[in-house]
């Protein structure tokens, strides 16, 4: 067995927790398996001001770490799954997917509270497209502006009141030791999450088959239908960064919800759906369902 694996990573805090949470369950599957980080500076680090909406699907925050699997200077990647552009390199496969932390969106601001406590006039810091359209459902009367930089930066940017509030992912948040206040989240109904958001994916070159049996031993089977649920609505609507595209597939007792959100040039609207589907139904169903929305 091959004793060493490199993990191309992106360099943030956050990152570097995610890319250590797969080395740790890479280690507890193959003891005595050492691996080692390659941090990797991604387009979306080192432009900080450009919206991310005018990079279309790019990958701003993938593309480089792809750069390094592909020469061969690291076995695998780690990303935060709803940086993935629905089309990745030919060469490159998704190939497992750990277990997924809380999917919801949080309301970042100073005091904790609820988004219908904002103030009317508050700026909203968000550079996401679809969070933007959702929440001027809810609050219209909010000034919304592109805000920018990794987790730590974006909360401190709130508490320096640069902006009233942002939207960020429980995960990241969860998994930097962030205290999340009771009246701080958004209920599914709300906030429609990214595709893919709070999972994790390790991606490998389809021509390492050593490298892609390991990490297929830390692959979560009802994540993957999950998200790869989410990513078939996203990759038929056509969005990602260019157009507000958000989907998830939440497992309930009694089945799976699936929640999609769309809008796009020549929708006179934000389109929206909530169905209650099966396991066995919902990959066919997010398909036909972001066909009929199109």
């Amino acid at each position: 067995m091959k004793q060493k694996l490199v993990i191309a990573t992106r360099g943030s805090k956050l990152a570097l927790i995610q890319s250590e949470i797969v080395k740790q369950l890479l280690v507890a599957k193959f003891p005595g398996l050492v691996v080692e980080f390659l941090e990797v500076t991604t387009l979306g680090d080192t432009d900080q001001k450009t919206p991310l909406g005018s990079f279309g699907n790019t990958g701003v925050f993938v593309k480089g770490i792809e750069d390094k699997l592909i020469s061969g200077e690291a076995d695998l990647a780690v990303h935060s799954l709803k940086d993935v552009p629905s089309e990745i390199h030919a060469d490159l496969l998704l190939a497992a997917f750990p277990e997924r932390e809380d999917a919801r969106d949080v309301l970042v601001t100073a005091h904790g509270i609820n988004w219908r406590s904002l103030k009317p006039g508050g700026v909203m810091g968000t550079s996401s497209p679809a969070r933007q359209e959702q929440l001027k459902l809810l609050r219209p009367d909010l000034v919304y502006k592109d805000i920018r930089g990794n987790v730590e930066t974006r909360v401190q940017k709130v508490l320096n009141e640069e902006y009233d509030a942002t939207i960020l992912a429980a995960a990241g948040l969860k998994r930097m030791g962030y205290k999340i206040e009771t009246e701080s989240w958004f209920a599914l109904d709300e906030m429609v999450p990214s595709p893919g958001q709070g999972a994790l994916v390790i991606q490998v070159r389809k021509n390492n088959p050593f490298v892609l049996e390991m990490v297929r031993q830390l692959n979560d089977y009802k994540v993957e239908k999950q998200v790869m649920a989410e990513r078939v609505f996203m990759h038929e609507i056509g969005g990602g960064c260019r157009f507000p595209v958000a989907a998830h597939a939440e497992i309930t007792a009694n089945g799976i919800i699936f929640r999609g959100i769309a809008f796009k040039p020549g929708f006179n609207k934000l389109k929206k759906i909530k169905i209650e589907t099966t396991e066995n139904e919902l990959f066919e169903m997010a398909r036909s369902e972001a066909k009929q929305i199109i």
